[in-house]
């Protein structure tokens, strides 16, 4: 009987514990920088960017190589108070910049610090 009480007890203890936690969906859909391509012509390449609206992400070069290691991060948060986006990474180099400020941003151009460098990205046609 007290093996009984004891794997019942110990059941739903487990079952409670593996309650499903739902989070909170992120909605960037206001800002004007969500939801659209973003390209820009480097010195030696064309970087594309897409900040959607549920908070995904795609930084890459017309080669298809991620820009700055951004297949290392899955998401990006954006701050409207400090007009920062954070990219959320599973790992960092040394060289990785993981916050970048929104300097300006217009219907047809975005400009991001990081870290000390502008980079001016233009709304794909």
């Amino acid at each position: 009987m007290k093996k009984t009480i004891i794997i019942l007890l110990l059941g739903i203890l487990f079952l409670t514990g593996c309650e499903d936690k739902k989070e909170e969906k992120i909605d960037y859909s206001e800002y004007a920088f969500s939801d659209v391509t973003w390209t820009r012509d480097s010195e030696n390449d064309i970087e594309t960017l897409r900040l959607k609206s549920d908070g995904s992400f795609a930084y890459y070069c017309s080669c298809g190589n991620p820009v700055n290691d951004s297949d290392m991060c899955e998401s990006y948060t954006y701050d409207d108070e400090t007009k920062e986006i954070k990219f959320d990474c599973f790992e960092t180099t040394d060289e990785m910049v993981t916050t970048v400020k929104v300097v300006k941003v217009t219907e047809n151009t975005l400009e991001l610090d990081f870290d000390g460098e502008i980079r001016t990205f233009e709304k794909e046609k």
